[in-house]
């Protein structure tokens, strides 16, 4: 039984006719005879009762066009939401985001999708580290991750974004020059225990602070709000910094530090929406400056 058959078995019925049916559908007389036919045949009974100058169902028939009415209708709703995934008025993108790469780069990279495609939902999972993202959408739990450079994996696609330097921020660190890396625990740096990934620099120079801080935490907005009340300081990109840690000081590192952030992804899995995303970081391209 497919889509094809019910249609015309139910313009036989609306239509009140074989002849009237297959006009209304543009199809020949016997064409469509042969597919009520062959739909009787499947089914084991006889669908229409042809003793009289029109064709009219029979209580089979009756009870058919109903759940016919149904499955067409679903199926037609099934066609419409189909298309609106693929044109983008609606769907939903899962993202799994490194700890600190939440505000740069993800935050700019949503709202220009989210203004490009209002009906798409975007949900944002906290991935951890970058190893702990890649373990997400290994497992279908997130569709793009965002993650530091290097990824050298083949089987990920990569998005590299604009670089962002690593400062030190906070209320009472000294003046706005450089501040040497073996110095930065002298300055009461609050350490993130989400941020365990010494693979990339920035976690292995948190490793080594958190050696000797006095403020350790898994939530990393109340670290801001720390470093906010001159509690403590913290190692942040900066473009993070001047977005959520207003009226604080921002030291470079000495020797710098820069860390390059990407979406990845698994090469030829992604969706409409996931496609959209990638797409929308090019609102990145050329607006920052390095």
């Amino acid at each position: 039984m497919d889509l094809r058959a019910l249609r015309y078995f139910l313009a036989v019925v609306d239509h009140q006719g074989v002849s009237r049916g297959a006009a209304a559908l543009y199809v020949s007389q016997p064409s469509l005879s042969q597919t009520i036919r062959l739909l009787e045949s499947e089914l084991g009974v006889h669908l229409l009762d042809r003793s009289g100058r029109f064709a009219k169902p029979t209580d089979a028939g009756l009870e058919l066009a109903g759940v016919a009415r149904r499955v067409l209708g679903e199926a037609d709703r099934a066609r419409e939401r189909v298309r609106q995934v693929s044109d983008l008025t609606v769907g939903r993108v899962v993202v799994a985001t490194a700890s600190t790469l939440s505000v740069y780069p993800l935050t700019p990279i949503v709202a220009a999708l989210r203004h490009r495609y209002p009906g798409l939902e975007v949900h944002v999972l906290d991935g951890g580290t970058g190893p702990e993202v890649m373990e997400r959408l290994t497992r279908n739990a997130a569709e793009i991750g965002v993650v530091d450079l290097p990824v050298e994996d083949p089987k990920w696609g990569v998005r590299a974004l604009p670089r962002e330097e690593i400062v030190l921020a906070g209320k009472d660190i000294g003046d706005i020059g450089p501040v040497r890396r073996d110095e930065v625990h002298s300055h009461g740096v609050g350490v993130p225990t989400t941020d365990a990934d010494r693979s990339t620099e920035l976690g292995a120079l948190l490793a080594d602070a958190a050696v000797s801080t006095r403020i350790r935490t898994a939530h990393r907005q109340l670290l801001w709000e720390l470093v906010t009340a001159g509690t403590a300081s913290a190692l942040i990109g900066k473009f993070s910094a001047e977005r959520i840690l207003p009226n604080t000081i921002l030291r470079p590192l000495d020797p710098p530090m820069w860390r390059t952030p990407a979406l990845i992804w698994r090469r030829g899995i992604l969706s409409p929406a996931g496609e959209a995303l990638r797409a929308a970081a090019d609102v990145l391209d050329g607006s920052i400056n390095e």
